[in-house]
């Protein structure tokens, strides 16, 4: 689909994305901020595998918990957050850029 600026008819349209950079990043640090505290459980799993390798590998296995916690949370919220600032960006915000003439639209008021 070619999409047209419906204020110049010109094709040079981009996209801005506004809304999934922004969800994306909250919903990045709100993952990360859930996946620590779930972490703690990450931990202590993790101390307690690596406790067979003595005091260092029940450190190490408790720092990989947590970081692999982190981790995965992070993940988590930043797919949903970027799935939330698509559906924003199409229904809300003018996502569309006319490089042609600086008109800001979206699809739904292209006409």
């Amino acid at each position: 689909m070619i999409i047209k600026c419906p204020n110049c008819d010109s094709i040079k349209v981009q996209a801005t994305h506004h809304g999934r950079q922004i969800c994306g990043a909250v919903g990045t640090v709100a993952g990360v901020a859930s996946g620590v505290s779930a972490a703690t459980s990450g931990a202590r799993v993790g101390a307690t595998v690596g406790a067979f390798a003595g005091p260092a590998g029940s450190v190490l296995g408790g720092v990989a918990g947590a970081l692999l916690g982190g981790l995965v949370g992070g993940v988590a919220g930043g797919t949903v957050g970027t799935t939330l600032g698509d559906l924003v960006d199409e229904t809300i915000l003018d996502n569309l850029h006319c490089l042609n003439c600086d008109h800001r639209f979206s699809l739904d008021t292209e006409g």
